[in-house]
């Protein structure tokens, strides 16, 4: 693991979204995350340090049910994933020493908005949708809906998307993209032109949990679900 966490350190200040210091009164440790496509994703242990004393981001996260409802009726859909996520946003230079992280290569700061910071997602959702204002789109953090009653209304809005994207820098992962699909799977649904359903994992998930037992358990398991 050390190897992996010493090449995903040369990849970001490479990037410019580290840079190494001297000194700080801030230092949370870093906390090395594989995700589902196995790639290295390394977080900041920021609940002992900087989550202690920033004042959180009130900005709501959408509900699922609002989202779902402003989907209904499409036929054609397109969906976009923002690269790197919270690490397009620049942070300003005052807010860079409450994101230094503790390495084996000593301390570094984040020059980009950086995972782990509890105000992140707030923050990200409130940029990509002052960004998308007044577009066609879905906005869940890194997750982008695109959809139309028809190819010709699709590709519309699709392409009033990606040149707002572009206008802006946003950067997207096309290997995390689909693009005029007639059913794309969004937040755990299926979507298609007979309308919106559970995903068969999400199902499935339901029926295999085990049967709540006591009032917590089931507490726990709505809140999954």
């Amino acid at each position: 693991m050390k190897d992996r966490v010493e090449e995903e350190l040369r990849k970001l200040e490479e990037a410019n979204i580290i840079s190494p210091v001297k000194h700080s009164e801030w230092a949370a440790p870093i906390v090395p995350v594989v995700k589902k496509d196995k790639s290295l994703r390394l977080c900041g242990d920021y609940k002992v340090s900087a989550n202690q004393a920033v004042e959180r981001e009130t900005y709501p996260l959408p509900r699922l049910e609002e989202l779902l409802a402003t989907l209904s009726g499409g036929k054609i859909f397109s969906k976009i994933d923002l690269a790197t996520a919270y690490q397009q946003v620049l942070l300003d230079d005052d807010s860079k020493k409450y994101t230094t992280i503790n390495t084996h290569r000593g301390l570094f700061v984040y020059n980009r908005l950086p995972f782990g910071i509890s105000s992140a997602p707030s923050i990200f959702q409130r940029i990509v949708e002052n960004r998308m204002k007044g577009l066609p789109v879905v906005v869940f953090l890194d997750d982008l809906l695109i959809m139309g009653r028809t190819e010709k209304e699709h590709l519309h809005n699709l392409q009033k998307v990606l040149q707002r994207l572009q206008e802006n820098g946003l950067r997207v992962k096309c290997s995390k993209c689909e693009f005029g699909k007639t059913r794309v799977e969004y937040l755990g649904h299926v979507l298609d032109e007979q309308g919106i359903h559970p995903s068969k994992d999400k199902v499935r998930a339901i029926q295999e949990a085990p049967a709540p037992t006591n009032v917590k358990e089931l507490q726990a398991f709505f809140g999954t679900f």
